[in-house]
C-alpha cells in the first residue's frame, strides 16, 4: 500500500526541524533554526503560523509540565514562561549558559521520562560536537563527545534504552538508560548507513518499538525494527526531510518536516537543477501509533 503524502505547510522553512505533537493542545510546532522562527499548525483549522520569533536560532525545544517551553539555542538554554507562550515576540529567560564556539548551535533535542533534557549541539566543521543533559539545579554535563552532527533521538518503550543518531557517520546508537540517575553507557551500534541512502537525520518511536527515520538527501522515511532493519520506506516529494514526529487525536499521523537548506533558490527550495530539496511540512496517515512526548521538568 502506497502512503498518501500530504503537505500541510507549503512556505519554506530554510531548515525545519525538531517537530513536537503537544497532546493537550491537539497541535504541531516546529522551529527554522536559521531563520529564529517556530511555527504551529493546527489540524482542527489547517492553519500554519509563526508562533514565536527572535534572536535565538532555536535547535530544539520542549513543552513544560507548567505549561511554558523549554528553548535549546545557539546562545544558551532559555525557558518561555506560560505567560509569554503565544506570544510571537514572548521574553526569554535563560535557564544556562552552554559553552560552544562560534557557529556552534543545537540542533535538535529530546526530553526523558523524568523530565530532563538531552541536547546536542553541531559546529560548522561537522566535529566535536556535544550531547548534555539538562536537569534542575545542575549546570548542563556533558555525556557524548565528539560527535559529527548530532540528530535525532528516541527512548525504547521499556524505557532501557536510549537512542542516538549522528548524521555524519549516519549512525544511530544505542545506550543503556538509567531512568533514575540519566546516565547512559554501554555504546552499541543499532543502525549503520551507507552513502547511497542519505544520512539518518531526526528520529521518533513507535509503540511496536520501531524507529522512523528521516533520511537527509534520500528523499524518504524509513522504519526500523528493534534489529535496525529497514522493515518500510515513505518516499518523500522532497529531498531533505528533517524530522519525523506522530500526531493527531490518535498518534497515527506521522509529521514530517523538511529543509531548503543548501538550495540554489532558498525561497522556493530549489537546487541548481530545479529539483525541490524541501521546506514543506508534510502529513502521512498510518497503521502505527507514536508515543506522546514527556514534559520537561523546569519552571
Amino acid at each position: 500500500m502506497k502512503e498518501h503524502v500530504e503537505c500541510i505547510f507549503n512556505g519554506i522553512c530554510h531548515l525545519g526541524e525538531g517537530p513536537v505533537w503537544n497532546v493537550n493542545q491537539g497541535r504541531l510546532f516546529w522551529t527554522d533554526i536559521l531563520e529564529r522562527k517556530l511555527y504551529v499548525y493546527d489540524p482542527a483549522t489547517q492553519d500554519s503560523r509563526v508562533f514565536w520569533e527572535g534572536q535565538q536560532k532555536v535547535g530544539g525545544f520542549a513543552f513544560t509540565r507548567k505549561g511554558g517551553m523549554m528553548l535549546c539555542t545557539d546562545s544558551g538554554v532559555y525557558l518561555l514562561a506560560p505567560d509569554e507562550m503565544g506570544k510571537r515576540n514572548g521574553v526569554l529567560k535563560k535557564l544556562f549558559d552552554v559553552p560552544m564556539v562560534p557557529g556552534e548551535l543545537f540542533n535538535d533535542i529530546t526530553v526523558d521520562p523524568k523530565g530532563r533534557i538531552f541536547a546536542g549541539t553541531l559546529r560548522s566543521d561537522c566535529k566535536d560536537g556535544t550531547l548534555y543533559r539538562i536537569e534542575r539545579a545542575a549546570e548542563p554535563t556533558p555525556v557524548i563527545r565528539h560527535i559529527g552532527c548530532s540528530n535525532g533521538m528516541t527512548f525504547s518503550m521499556d524505557e532501557k534504552t536510549f537512542f542516538h543518531t549522528d548524521s555524519i557517520s549516519r549512525t544511530i546508537s544505542s545506550y543503556r538508560y538509567d531512568a533514575a540517575t540519566g546516565q547512559i553507557e554501554d555504546a552499541a551500534v543499532f543502525f549503520e548507513g551507507d552513502d547511497t541512502q542519505g544520512m539518518p537525520d531526526g528520529i521518533t518511536l513507535d509503540t511496536e518499538d520501531h524507529i522512523w527515520a528521516a533520511f537527509w538527501g534520500d528523499s524518504v522515511v524509513r522504519r526500523l525494527s528493534s534489529k535496525g532493519e529497514i522493515v518500510k520506506e515513505i518516499p518523500l516529494p522532497a529531498r531533505q526531510p528533517s524530522s519525523v514526529m506522530f500526531g493527531g487525536e490518535d498518534l497515527r499521523d506521522l509529521y514530517i518536516t523538511t529543509a531548503s537548506q543548501g538550495a540554489s533558490d532558498i525561497e522556493k527550495g530549489l537546487d541548481g537543477q530545479g529539483n525541490f530539496l524541501g521546506g514543506h511540512v508534510y502529513r502521512v496517515r498510518t497503521p502505527y501509533k507514536g508515543r506522546p512526548e514527556w514534559l520537561a521538568d523546569f519552571d
